[in-house]
């Protein structure tokens, strides 16, 4: 969990600081707790007869129960933000709400989830909050991956971001991190604001972004398919899984902006335009799920992957490439507990 999470942040605090403040503050252990108990609750290979086994670590009271558990006993410290005066105590809970949003995006698809966007947005948004930004590193690691869960939660609910951007963020911003605040501003406009001209603004920035912003994010290895050996995804290899889903994001953006380009919405007539546009984006999902092939490990590059073939998969057409879509999907649903029987449907 702390590598998806410290995904962007150079001092990773959530694998070196929030470990060290679980020793003293129960809810941020408990929220720890509750995403790990999820997430082997629901992978086939940690089952055994005897129970759920961890490296060969027993876990006889683990069970599909126990996140809801373990949840629970975080509610009196989420309730008690307001209360508190003191900052290490606030920012603890604060990560605390972030972890357990999480845990929302594994049980994503239940009947009653629990929706702890609300909880996120009103502690960063608070006045307290918003004082302590540029002194406290885990707040500020909280915000950019309250942010990252926000693209989540809008591609794949096809909703407008609810967290308030500050334009100011963007200067101060690490280059991983401008990546998330447009992809986040186009998912805005995707399913918010949708003007002719924020798409052209959006359309400029995308354009900072990628010969400006992300131009050191270069691959170490690059191959395109080999389609005469029946290859359709590309091997794409980045020095880091930061600067893997940098790239991931903005091609996410990308598509977007292409897919949904307001002015070719009134050409669709021209059967050449659209076909066009579809052809540029299938290009662009390829590439994208040739990256998260390739950084298979990491649970953002997979998901990323899996959120823009639920977005564009029905473009695809080809058997070859839907059976190479469909290998994605199944990566994603073996190896991690995130919902998938959208994309199972998609490509049944």
């Amino acid at each position: 969990m702390p590598y998806e999470i410290d995904l962007c942040d150079e001092d990773r605090h959530f694998q070196l600081v929030v470990p060290v403040r679980a020793r003293s503050q129960p809810h941020l252990l408990n929220a720890i707790f509750a995403v790990a108990a999820r997430h082997l609750s629901r992978l086939p290979q940690y089952k055994t007869p005897r129970g759920i086994m961890f490296h060969g670590q027993l876990l006889p009271r683990l069970n599909k129960h126990s996140a809801l558990e373990y949840t629970l006993k975080c509610i009196p410290a989420l309730r008690s933000f307001h209360d508190s005066e003191d900052d290490e105590y606030r920012d603890s809970i604060i990560a605390t709400a972030v972890i357990l949003r999480q845990l929302e995006e594994i049980d994503d698809g239940d009947p009653e989830p629990t929706n702890f966007l609300p909880i996120v947005n009103a502690f960063l948004r608070s006045p307290p909050s918003q004082s302590l930004f540029g002194r406290r590193g885990l707040i500020r690691a909280s915000y950019w991956m309250a942010l990252r869960q926000e693209i989540y939660h809008s591609f794949t609910r096809r909703q407008a971001p609810q967290m308030v951007l500050a334009a100011d963020y963007w200067a101060s911003a690490s280059n991983a991190n401008k990546a998330v605040m447009h992809t986040v501003q186009v998912a805005k406009w995707r399913w918010g604001d949708g003007t002719e001209q924020e798409w052209s603004r959006l359309r400029r920035q995308q354009e900072h972004l990628d010969q400006d912003v992300l131009v050191d994010f270069q691959p170490i290895f690059h191959k395109q398919a080999d389609n005469s050996t029946g290859e359709v995804l590309p091997t794409v290899w980045y020095a880091s899984i930061m600067e893997a889903t940098s790239i991931q994001q903005a091609i996410m953006s990308k598509a977007v902006l292409l897919a949904e380009k307001p002015i070719a919405k009134y050409n669709w007539d021209r059967e050449s335009t659209w076909r066009d546009a579809q052809s540029e984006v299938r290009m662009l999902v390829l590439e994208l799920c040739g990256i998260a092939l390739c950084h298979s490990t990491s649970p953002p590059a997979i998901l990323n992957a899996a959120v823009i073939i639920q977005m564009y998969g029905d473009f695809f057409t080809d058997p070859l490439e839907r059976q190479a879509l469909r290998s994605v999907v199944e990566k994603y649903r073996d190896t991690h507990a995130w919902p998938s029987t959208k994309l199972t449907e998609m490509f049944g």
